[in-house]
């Protein structure tokens, strides 16, 4: 099974055949599986990992220039999945950890937590002592400091992402 059968098969399901998807599948699971498993362990991340290389793939079909070389196409798809598959593991991590920050800030019995935050430059000590200890929503931190919605959001999301940092020792 080479890169003639791999032609064939794709100007088949080009033309309209799109049940031949399922041999592509079949033909190259193993290879899609173990360029997945060089960078995941779990088993259910792996196996969501190669459905949804087989998704895009399928499709994207119509984008292969080379029908031949759909194998190497396969496998640089599932490279991309597993890098965004890591990247939204490390996302929700993230906004895991921000929101037990958040929580602790909110919770007025943990002073500690702004011994920390007066660690921090001004602007980032600033917003997140407008935010949590005043309760002042974005557009009422906007007002007071007299920029854009979006600048408080950037600030008060990198002030918190400051102080895990140094919450964690990173």
């Amino acid at each position: 099974m080479g890169s003639k059968d791999d032609s064939t098969l794709v100007e088949e399901i080009l033309a309209g055949n799109t049940a031949r998807f399922g041999d592509v599948v079949r033909r190259h699971d193993a290879a899609v599986r173990r360029v997945v498993t060089r960078r995941l362990a779990d088993p259910d991340a792996v196996e969501e990992v190669v459905q949804q290389t087989f998704y895009l793939a399928f499709r994207r079909l119509d984008q292969l220039d080379r029908p031949g070389k759909l194998r190497g196409w396969l496998n640089r798809i599932a490279r991309n999945c597993v890098v965004d598959f890591l990247r939204r593991q490390e996302r929700r991590s993230e906004a895991v950890e921000l929101n037990r920050i958040e929580a602790v800030a909110r919770d007025r019995s943990a002073e500690w937590i702004w011994t920390e935050v007066e660690r921090l430059g001004a602007i980032h000590r600033e917003v997140l002592g407008l935010r949590y200890r005043s309760g002042l929503s974005y557009e009422e931190i906007a007002a007071k400091l007299g920029v854009p919605v979006s600048t408080v959001r950037g600030r008060v999301y990198e002030a918190r992402k400051q102080l895990r940092e140094r919450l964690l020792g990173e």
